[in-house]
């Protein structure tokens, strides 16, 4: 019983993590339901948004399997012990995983920053570079880092963990110095690019008054979010910040998770199609339905006690008249 005591202040964390984990997995479900099989977006932006929506996906899914290894050690998102003679596996597929995540989506966000940049620098020509071939081989190209990532990490923890009876401090900080170098090139670079990028790009649209539609304003805003969800781990990267583990994890924890509610909702907000795809669906009708039978209800209460409350006031008149 102590132990549960002692654990129990991490479990509202955790269930308020797992939650934000199915929240996210619903909503990035529902966008990609929505751009395969219900509007029909130009091939090039669509591409784009699935490649965000899949990296919500996996941020979801990760999410959840951390909320119930805050929950619960014995799920495969708790932080297990292991030594030079224990390796869990659960532990190291979810250490995979995460890091994996947390490279797909810094990657996902260089095309739809190119595709933006095309088409605000070089409007007369955006056609022609921004197309049905170039848009998929751009997706393809950010994700095929993030899938050798992912087999090479697999490789340096096997590594780590054969050699680990006899491996020297030296050694240790050798690998560490390397993940920080895979760190710097993978995620740094691609984060400062963006920025600089983007930047010009909102430098020529101010300047130049240029019009902004629908999707300019939703890239944008999923680029903004996926800013202030990385800036935190940044600073920590380059600036040695005074701040405890815990404070840390509680900054960078919850910007980066809720990440995978904000761009699902971001795309729901500026699309008009999406809006009308939710409301004809399934589960968009039940809510529609319940919205309209609670507000006919409290109608009904309100209208019912204006009621009684004008007949207490005629017969209230009708007392002081005789």
């Amino acid at each position: 019983s102590s132990g549960i005591n002692a654990e129990w202040p991490l479990r509202p964390g955790g269930s308020v993590l797992a939650s934000i984990g199915i929240i996210g997995l619903f909503l990035s479900l529902s966008v990609m339901y929505s751009l395969i099989w219900r509007i029909k977006l130009p091939l090039s932006q669509n591409t784009f948004v699935l490649s965000v929506s899949a990296s919500d996906l996996l941020i979801a899914i990760v999410a959840i399997m951390r909320g119930l290894g805050i929950i619960s050690k014995d799920y495969i998102g708790g932080p297990h012990e292991q030594d030079g003679t224990d390796f869990n596996v659960w532990c190291v597929m979810f250490t995979i995983l995460a890091n994996s995540t947390w490279n797909a989506v810094v990657l996902v966000l260089v095309p739809l920053t190119l595709d933006r940049f095309v088409a605000v620098v070089f409007p007369m020509k955006y056609k022609q570079l921004i197309n049905k071939t170039t848009s998929k081989l751009m997706v393809i190209a950010s994700w095929l880092p993030v899938i050798g990532l992912f087999f090479h990490d697999i490789i340096t923890i096997a590594i780590e963990h054969l050699t680990l009876s006899y491996m020297h401090e030296y050694h240790r900080c050798v690998i560490d110095q390397y993940r920080g170098y895979v760190k710097i090139v993978f995620i740094i670079i691609p984060y400062i690019t963006i920025v600089i990028m983007y930047s010009f790009i909102l430098f020529c649209v101010i300047k130049f008054k240029q019009q902004t539609p629908r999707f300019f304003i939703m890239a944008t805003a999923i680029i903004a979010t996926g800013f202030i969800a990385y800036f935190p781990e940044l600073l920590l990267v380059l600036v040695d910040v005074p701040l405890s583990y815990e404070e840390a994890q509680v900054i960078t924890v919850t910007l980066y998770y809720v990440n995978c509610i904000c761009n699902p909702c971001i795309y729901f907000w500026s699309n008009r199609s999406a809006q009308n795809c939710f409301r004809n669906s399934t589960i968009g009708r039940k809510l529609s339905s319940w919205t309209t039978s609670k507000t006919g209800s409290d109608a009904q209460t309100s209208s019912t006690g204006i009621t009684k409350s004008n007949k207490v006031a005629q017969s209230g008149t009708g007392m002081s008249s005789v």
